[in-house]
Formats: C-alpha cells, sequence, structure tokens
C-alpha cells in the first residue's frame, strides 16, 4: 500500500510538471504570434500584444511554477487581467531600445502611435505612460491601450523612428492550423524471388575428448584478524565528559523585539502562508475589528503572497506606518505593489495595524 501511495505521488508530480511545461509552452506560442519589432535610426523597437487567449495558460504557468494555491491562483488571474486591462481593451507591451547618445524625440506621443484595423480606420490611444511623450534614452519600456476590436486583423502604426514617415507593426495572430494533405500511397513494388541451389551437406567433425584438468585446490583460510586488547580498547572509548557546577538559578528577562524585526516577522509569516501568527502580531484595534478568519480571507485576497516569495523591500514612512513593496511578475515586465501597515506599542511590543 505505502509503495503505491509512493507511485501515485510521483505520477502525480510528474503530471504537474507537464501541466506546468504545456502552459508555459502555450503561453510563449501565444507571445510569438503576437510580436513584432523594427529597426528605427539608432533604436530598435518592439511591441508585443496580450490577447486574452493569454490569460489561461500564463496564469496556470505561473501558479505552477510559484505554487499558488487555488485561490491565490484566481486573485493573481484578477490582477493580471486588471494590470493589463485584458477584455476591456487592447494591450501593448512597447519597448524603445536607443542605442545613440542623441535622444529619440518621437513627438507629441497620442499622435505618433494608432491603430489601423482592416477596414483602415485609425483609432488613437485610449491611454499610455507620459514617459513616452519625453525624449527617449536607454531603455524605455510600458504600456499602450487602445480601444477593444473584435477583429484582429489590425496593425500597429508608429511614426518618428528616423527611417520612414511611418513604420507598421503586423501581428501574425490567430493563425489556422496549417492543412496535412494525405499523400498518395507508394506505387506497389515487384517482388523478385530468386532460388538457389541448396548447399553440400557437410558431415558434423567428432566431438573430441577432454583434456584431463587438474583439481583445482581451495584457497587458504584467511587469517583470523588480531584480538584487541583491553588496553587498545580503553584508548578508543570516548574520555569521561567533566563534570560542570550546576548553574545559578537567575531571573529570566523577556526577550525584546524591535519594530524591523517584527515587521519581518510578519512578513516571513505572510510568505509562509502562516496567517494565523501574522493574526497574534496584530494590535488590539484590528483583531478586535476582524476575526481570524476575516483577517485571513483579507490576506489572501490580496494576492501578494507569491510575489514575497521572489523578494520584497520595506519601506519606512512617517511615525507609525510602514509600506512593504514587491514586484508583481507580468510577463516581459513587473508591476510593483505594496501594502500599508500601521506599527504602534503596546504593552512593551510592537503590534501592526491592519
Amino acid at each position: 500500500m505505502k509503495r503505491l501511495l509512493v507511485a501515485l505521488l510521483v505520477l502525480l508530480l510528474i503530471a504537474g510538471r507537464s501541466d506546468a511545461g504545456d502552459s508555459v509552452a502555450e503561453a510563449m506560442s501565444i507571445l510569438e504570434r503576437w510580436t513584432a519589432f523594427h529597426w528605427g535610426r539608432d533604436c530598435l523597437v518592439w511591441l508585443v500584444h496580450y490577447p486574452e487567449e493569454l490569460v489561461d495558460p500564463w496564469v496556470g504557468a505561473e501558479a505552477a511554477r510559484s505554487g499558488m494555491s487555488g485561490p491565490e491562483s484566481e486573485q493573481y488571474r484578477r490582477s493580471f487581467t486588471s494590470e493589463l486591462r485584458i477584455g476591456e481593451t487592447e494591450p501593448f507591451l512597447l519597448t524603445v531600445y536607443v542605442f545613440s547618445p542623441r535622444p529619440l524625440d518621437l513627438g507629441r506621443f497620442e499622435h505618433a502611435i494608432m491603430l489601423e484595423t482592416g477596414d483602415g480606420r485609425r483609432l488613437p490611444p485610449l491611454s499610455y505612460e507620459r514617459k513616452f511623450d519625453q525624449p527617449l534614452s536607454g531603455i524605455t519600456q510600458g504600456l499602450v491601450f487602445f480601444p477593444k476590436q473584435d477583429d484582429k486583423d489590425f496593425v500597429v502604426v508608429l511614426k518618428n523612428l528616423g527611417i520612414q514617415d511611418e513604420q507598421p507593426f503586423a501581428f501574425v495572430g490567430a493563425v489556422e492550423p496549417p492543412v496535412v494533405v494525405a499523400s498518395a500511397p507508394p506505387a506497389e513494388v515487384e517482388v523478385v524471388v530468386v532460388e538457389l541451389p541448396p548447399a553440400p551437406k557437410k558431415d558434423p567433425p567428432k566431438p573430441k575428448a577432454p583434456e584431463p584438468v587438474a583439481p583445482l585446490l581451495p584457497p587458504p583460510p584467511p587469517p583470523p584478524p588480531p584480538v584487541a586488547t583491553t588496553t587498545e580498547l580503553e584508548e578508543l572509548a570516548p574520555p569521561p565528559a567533566p563534570e560542570l557546577p550546576l548553574p545559578r538559578e537567575e531571573e529570566v528577562s523577556p526577550i525584546y523585539i524591535g519594530k524591523d524585526r517584527t515587521v519581518e516577522n510578519f512578513v516571513r509569516h505572510w510568505i509562509e502562508g502562516e496567517t494565523g501568527a501574522m493574526y497574534d502580531l496584530l494590535s488590539t484595534s484590528s483583531r478586535t475589528a476582524l476575526t481570524e478568519e476575516q483577517f485571513a480571507a483579507q490576506v489572501n485576497a490580496t494576492g501578494l503572497r507569491p510575489s514575497l516569495k521572489e523578494g520584497y523591500k520595506i519601506q519606512w514612512m512617517e511615525e507609525g506606518r510602514v509600506r512593504v513593496v514587491t514586484a508583481q511578475r507580468m510577463l516581459l515586465f513587473r508591476t510593483l505593489r505594496s501594502k500599508v501597515l500601521g506599527i504602534d506599542r503596546e504593552n512593551s511590543l510592537w503590534r501592526l495595524t491592519w
């Protein structure tokens, strides 16, 4: 029974890895079809579109990679679709790499970029990151949102790249799978049978009498191991432990934990999913306002635990407040998310306000 359980566990682990690998492969295949790039004068520009079909495989891959629970996976899905506004807009990630000491000026960005539909209409962006309104140096990356389109046969047109007046970025998009044409069956091959005359029979050789072999004598037995003497055994025995005086009884003072360590412990429990231990570090006001179950639900609803596992930063604000900052992975970029906590002393102990 134990072997059967171990075998089932191994099969589940292998299946989980296979599913995660399939999700990653599917997500990368979608990104391949929705990525376009062009060279400009002293710059390289690439554009990535995030279609709705990307959500399921990407969330599945991230959930498997980070070990998310069911509620954490759903919360990550909501954060992912909300940050990228998938379902209500056509989101694009624009990256401009300028490798010249002279900055690239795209002018007024809302007039420099547009989405051209299949019927020839040109639509300005709904919103974009204002960094594109400034002259660009080095690598600049940001999101651009266009109106939602039912038909995906659109291109994005970008001006002022220094070579052409307008540079269209076309995408392969939803490509129909290739039709496999059945090949014609191979022509029948005529088989020619050649009969050969039978080989002449040979008389089997007569067996020879075996030569007498001298009998093998058994090897002599190994000598017995030497017997250790009493003196040798005493030398191998560990020396007796010295008798130490008994410690005097002293008064044990309570361990003082500073506010920095209190916040670190709170975040560590958060990463481990120990909401009960987090609840124990809350202030009286927070525990009065929230039951432990309500607090656990609010912690899980933030969706920050998978990101906290990969790193975080603690920023002290004005007196009595602290911010926990982490970076949530969104495909080709990360977005900063944070939670602000209150902190105060209660009966010589630091406690946090949720």
